[in-house]
């Protein structure tokens, strides 16, 4: 049960904007898939089913490792009250 502070937000979406602001666009075109195929992995619709290499440009495009990788693509809670540091 999610609490109100708190809010679904996928990985892959926070991973896009924070390693360069890479849209869905430019992220399908570098693994080959269309970029309603990452809208749906981001939305939780479809687990991801990617070959090697895929995995190896996905990491790259996104300046990351492998072990930085989310297990899921899919919507996870984030806690809003980390940003209201009490006084």
């Amino acid at each position: 049960m999610y609490n109100h502070m708190e809010k679904l937000v996928s990985p892959l979406a926070m991973l896009r904007k924070i390693r360069g602001d890479i849209t869905q666009e430019e992220l399908a075109g570098a693994l080959k898939v269309s970029a309603n195929t990452v809208s749906r992995w981001e939305l939780g619709k479809v687990t991801p089913k990617l070959e090697l290499w895929q995995v190896k440009k996905l990491c790259k495009t996104l300046n990351i490792t492998i072990d930085e990788l989310p297990d899921s693509f899919a919507p996870q809670p984030i806690n809003n009250s980390l940003e209201q540091t009490p006084n």
